[in-house]
């Protein structure tokens, strides 16, 4: 994925929140386990004092969603689909291919340092996320495609 991709923004925002947040679940199909689970052992080993890893559970469909409220997140927390969540939810519009794009975000984001420095995490990593702009830029720079959601 290009940085110039609409989904580009979205898709750092759910790598930055695997890497940061402590109590997630990964809901994904199978035929990623084996990728993801190796994204696991590099986290653990980039963040040695982190106790806690994110959980695999296989699904159809790929989300992540907390364990229990951490920050100022709880219930699902992103969401690969087609269809349109709550604005709650960062939303990466598209297939479950694009986990393979958010598993590349997390290793560059790894090896730059991320979550334990500061503008590591890529331009605006700092400020809280906003989704509804970022579904308002998306939806403009999309060639139709929302239109009939």
């Amino acid at each position: 994925m290009r940085i110039t991709d609409p989904q580009w923004p979205a898709v750092r925002e759910a790598s930055r929140r695997i890497l940061r947040l402590q109590q997630i679940r990964i809901m994904l199909p199978q035929k990623f386990h084996s990728m993801t689970n190796k994204m696991i052992v590099q986290l653990g080993k980039n963040q040695p004092s982190r106790i806690t890893f994110p959980k695999l559970v296989e699904c159809d469909k790929i989300s992540i969603e907390m364990e229990i409220e951490e920050e100022e997140f709880s219930g699902t927390i992103v969401q690969v689909s087609h269809k349109e969540p709550d604005l709650e939810t960062v939303w990466i519009r598209g297939g479950d291919d694009l986990w393979l794009d958010i598993l590349n975000a997390c290793e560059d984001l790894l090896f730059a340092g991320y979550p334990g420095c500061i503008g590591c995490g890529g331009p605006n990593s700092e400020k809280k996320w906003d989704e509804t702009e970022h579904r308002k830029i998306a939806k403009n720079n999309n060639s139709g495609e929302f239109k009939n959601l």
